[in-house]
């Protein structure tokens, strides 16, 4: 990449970036026109996802180029400030709706750990498989894998946030399965959860959830397979109303949709969260399916993208964090479009690049710009 930056550069990949943020700040910029919405500027949506987008491109083009080495001699460093950042805001964090999830940064809005603990684990995780044994991943690297993924985890269950103590087994998962772990294995563990995984629900998490919890599932159940019990009232006004309000805006954009600032739904406030979780509900009100399609081929070509840097990829630890990566933010994709449209029970994880918030999106970008950094090695030796 020394040799020739610009023409090994990552070209097709920022191109992607920037439409997705493009179409996130005009996403932003229509609810910050509805009525009762913050009137100073500096205060809207879109504003401080700008900037925050702006930050995400010096460190995007930083991490591009960085040693990869480097990256490799901090992960266990870097883990440990996420650690310790998660730690924090157990102490000092603010509380917004019954979760202490977040840090504020003064007029910048708030900062949330836990999005940079994911990466923090997908870094370590990578550097502890990345020695390679003939018989593939070893019983002490997989106790010390389970070590470093459960503690950000059990943290951030204590915030309480479950949707994203949920993101960090993915990506984790499929490193260990990249490291060649064992098809018997693999097979007799598949087989074992399939078997103990509904006994484990039903007699162990499910008396563990609170109400709202189970209600949230009791919604998506019906949604799915009794979609007339959405119009019970109690259902309607309860804990269905997000859901319900998310399908309907879906629904009412039709194939073009309803036209920039033109949807029902988003200008009138009645999806709650429209610009963080479900920013994609205002996306498909106005912009209708054509547009959902669009973004929807744009993040595919950034997972798709990533997996195909990672598989090109000449060096064990950095296939392994694009391989974590990948998965992360396809994780992120599925479960979001299904929150939207009432296939998954709300969990809160954000739509990457699209919904309002500097912490994910500042993730997102460090994260592609691994990826970047990737694609311009890949004629080095």
């Amino acid at each position: 990449m020394q040799e020739r930056p610009w023409r090994d550069f990552d070209w097709p990949l920022l191109t992607a970036l920037t439409l997705l943020c493009g179409v996130s700040l005009v996403a932003l910029y229509s609810i910050d026109a509805a009525p009762g919405e913050a009137t100073d500027w500096h205060q809207k949506f879109w504003f401080k996802q700008l900037l925050w987008c702006s930050i995400g491109y010096v460190l995007f083009f930083w991490v591009t180029r960085l040693n990869f080495q480097r990256v490799f001699d901090a992960a266990p460093y870097i883990y440990a400030v996420t650690v310790l950042l998660l730690v924090a805001v157990l102490i000092v964090g603010v509380k917004i709706n019954g979760q202490r999830c977040w840090i504020r940064l003064g007029p910048l809005g708030t900062l949330q750990p836990s999005e940079f603990a994911k990466l923090g684990t997908i870094l370590l995780v990578a550097r502890i498989l990345r020695p390679i044994s003939i018989q593939g991943v070893t019983w002490p690297q997989l106790a010390l894998v389970a070590v470093v993924t459960l503690i950000p985890v059990g943290l951030t269950l204590r915030q309480p946030d479950t949707g994203t103590a949920l993101t960090f087994f993915p990506p984790v998962l499929v490193m260990v399965f990249l490291s060649g772990i064992s098809v018997r294995w693999v097979v007799g563990s598949a087989l074992t959860g399939l078997v103990i995984g509904p006994l484990l629900f039903v007699f162990v998490i499910e008396p563990r959830l609170k109400q709202y919890q189970r209600d949230r599932i009791n919604v998506t159940w019906n949604a799915i397979f009794h979609p007339e019990r959405l119009q019970d009232r109690q259902t309607r006004e309860g804990f269905g109303y997000q859901t319900l309000q998310s399908m309907i805006a879906v629904g009412s954009g039709g194939i073009l949709g309803r036209g920039f600032r033109g949807g029902t739904q988003s200008q009138g406030g009645f999806v709650p969260a429209h610009h963080s979780d479900f920013i994609a509900s205002v996306i498909a009100e106005e912009f209708g399916l054509v547009g959902s399609l669009g973004v929807l081929a744009l993040l595919l070509f950034v997972i798709l993208h990533s997996a195909n840097v990672a598989g090109r990829s000449r060096e064990r630890f950095s296939m392994l964090v694009l391989a974590g990566y990948m998965t992360l933010l396809a994780f992120h994709v599925i479960v979001n479009f299904g929150m939207v449209v009432g296939l998954v029970p709300i969990i809160g994880i954000p739509l990457p690049l699209l919904s309002a918030g500097g912490s994910s999106l500042l993730m997102t970008f460090v994260s592609l710009g691994l990826v970047a950094n990737v694609y311009g090695r890949r004629f080095s030796n």
